[in-house]
């Protein structure tokens, strides 16, 4: 066997991806993670055409991050293992609902007061504070709000990386010029949320998810078809059941139905 041609990869029993390499190091990972070795081209001797991905282009489930002790969890793993930015974007993510690429296009001119000061006023009723974003998906402009949150990030990478803003600049730098890529970002918080032990399929989705689903779940007015409209809005769905299938709600309130309603039959 040639081995500078085959790599392997060790799964654990959910098919989640444990170890990737080349066939020479196998044996050692196989150990470490007491595995069995399958050669596949001693099952499948003949070459066959590597079948059509069908999803290639198209967006792969990604879940929201709903348990806040993880989320607090990826918070400090950027903090301690990332620069600054990455942080800077899961914090924003998460409190806005913007989708990556509207995220990643933000600069400093958009976050900033003229006076280098963050845009954010507590006083709901003014709304000067607003931010306008380009929604390349729909074609459409929309207002968004920071919130305390995002205050919070801002001013923490701002002392932390000691610079002072250049408003012209990306708020997401990447060293090669521009801002960093989408995937790079998505690269980055699946790493993140591995090293925390999460199991769900996490992406740079899922900071918009997660910003839907802690609005759903922190507003009682929200939680009935008639008012998760704001959400759906929002969103740009064409229906409440939409929005909450997208949150991944549907499945917790079947699940609710069966645990509300329990007939036990004891001796």
């Amino acid at each position: 066997m040639d081995k500078s041609r085959y790599q392997y990869s060790i799964f654990d029993t959910d098919f989640e991806v444990l170890s990737t390499g080349t066939i020479g190091s196998s044996r050692s990972v196989a150990q470490k993670h007491e595995c069995k070795i399958i050669d596949l081209t001693q099952m499948f001797p003949n070459p066959i055409s590597k079948p059509k991905n069908n999803n290639v282009g198209k967006e792969q489930t990604v879940y929201p991050v709903k348990d806040k002790d993880q989320l607090q969890a990826i918070a400090l793993w950027l903090k301690a293992n990332k620069d600054p930015k990455y942080y800077l974007a899961f914090a924003i993510g998460v409190n806005t609902g913007l989708r990556a690429n509207e995220l990643l296009k933000l600069r400093w001119s958009d976050v900033l007061w003229s006076d280098k000061t963050v845009k954010y006023i507590a006083d709901i009723e003014d709304t000067t504070d607003s931010i306008t974003v380009y929604q390349s998906k729909t074609k459409k402009k929309r207002k968004i709000f920071l919130n305390s949150g995002c205050l919070s990030a801002l001013k923490w990478y701002i002392r932390k990386t000691g610079k002072q803003p250049s408003m012209e600049c990306f708020l997401f730098p990447s060293r090669e010029g521009g801002a960093i890529k989408v995937d790079t970002l998505r690269k980055v918080l699946k790493e993140a949320a591995l090293a925390c032990g999460i199991r769900q399929n996490i992406g740079t989705h899922s900071l918009r998810k997660t910003w839907g689903w802690s609005e759903y779940t922190s507003n009682p007015t929200l939680q009935t078809n008639r008012d998760i409209g704001q959400l759906q809005m929002l969103f740009g769905h064409s229906s409440p059941q939409t929005t909450l299938r997208y949150l991944g709600i549907m499945d917790e309130e079947k699940k609710a139905l069966y645990h509300d309603m329990s007939l036990c039959f004891e001796d």
